[in-house]
């Protein structure tokens, strides 16, 4: 279950991401061929995750997941 916490670090770590975590995260392509990408991530992010396949929305979650536990100084 989710907790008003996990919900708010969750939001924070996913609105401070940038390019460069998403590129590193494998998340968008890395240069030129990530900019359309890169550009709906910025436009409608939660769209943009809506219609990443399966196993970019998973990196995606292990990003922000990471970034979360940085944050809190835990780890998952």
């Amino acid at each position: 279950m989710i907790t008003g916490t996990d919900l708010l670090q969750i939001s924070l770590a996913r609105v401070n991401m940038d390019r460069t975590d998403l590129e590193a995260a494998d998340v968008i392509d890395q240069g030129e061929a990530g900019d359309k990408a890169w550009s709906n991530f910025g436009r409608d992010m939660d769209t943009f995750i809506l219609k990443l396949p399966d196993w970019r929305r998973a990196a995606l979650a292990e990003a922000i997941q990471r970034r979360s536990s940085r944050k809190n100084g835990t780890s998952h």
